[in-house]
């Protein structure tokens, strides 16, 4: 099958690896699963042969058109020409014959130029999307399981950690693809948050945490004394009745601090 670089395509040829894939989903016949992507459609004959149905949303019309041979023989297969991040996830959910709190299952081995966007996408469906597995380049993979104290934790592992319970299941070598990638990849699994944490607005959260992460190597004190327009005694003031000491730095500033760091900032100025 001919790869459009222009779209970011890597097919996975490693069978291993597929196989590995599709022991750690597990589809069952209840589960109707959103594949973004499915490229020549190796992960796609898997899904058909054990979930109830699979949405296969494709851009590339050359694949479509292989994906339909390949899968010829299954009366399970809904197949959307389209870009996953255009697609109206709510809408298709209500088309579909689902079971009482029963939600999309997503998969796909995503381009590693959107990642981003696609992540972004998948959590704003939270409500409709029971988990996601994606392949992903492996360092993306690793900023977002990072935990308080590494160096690889910023504003991304707080944003996903925050609307997920985010896993890396798996790493693949990149010499597993076909064309080969400049990196490694990574195999994650996404368990969204039916009940993420509470706060008053999602927005000015996320705002204060890229501020604060705005110069690295500076103490939050001084981040969001600066981004905030907000005096550093008065950040300070906060950050001690909380507890936190004076010096941090955002990269030791747990998830559950930054929510009360926010709470307080939230009350008092903004």
């Amino acid at each position: 099958m001919r790869y459009k670089k222009f779209l970011g395509q890597h097919f996975l040829h490693d069978t291993v690896k597929i196989a590995r894939m599709i022991k750690e989903i597990n589809p069952q016949k209840k589960d109707i699963i959103l594949e973004i992507g499915p490229g020549s459609g190796v992960l796609t004959r898997e899904f058909l042969k054990k979930a109830g149905k699979v949405i296969a949303v494709e851009i590339d019309k050359d694949a479509i058109e292989k994906l339909k041979e390949k899968t010829s023989e299954y009366n399970n297969l809904k197949i959307i020409h389209g870009d996953f991040l255009e697609l109206d996830i709510k809408k298709l959910y209500e088309e579909q014959k689902f079971d009482l709190n029963q939600k999309f299952l997503v998969a796909g081995n995503i381009p590693y130029y959107i990642t981003g966007p696609i992540i972004e996408k998948i959590i704003e469906n939270r409500k409709i999307i029971d988990c996601a597995y994606l392949t992903i380049q492996k360092e993306v993979a690793e900023r977002i399981v990072a935990k308080e104290g590494s160096k690889k934790y910023g504003t991304l592992s707080v944003f996903v950690q925050f609307y997920s319970e985010p896993h890396i299941l798996f790493q693949i070598n990149r010499k597993a693809f076909f064309p080969e990638p400049k990196v490694d990849s990574a195999f994650i699994k996404l368990i969204l948050k039916q009940n993420e944490p509470q706060i008053k607005d999602h927005i000015l959260f996320f705002k204060i945490v890229k501020a604060a992460f705005s110069e690295r190597r500076k103490k939050v004190v001084n981040n969001l004394s600066k981004s905030l327009k907000i005096s550093k005694n008065d950040i300070a003031e906060i950050l001690n009745n909380l507890k936190i000491p004076l010096n941090v730095r955002a990269e030791n500033i747990s998830l559950v601090d930054f929510i009360r760091i926010f709470d307080n900032i939230y009350e008092k100025f903004l």
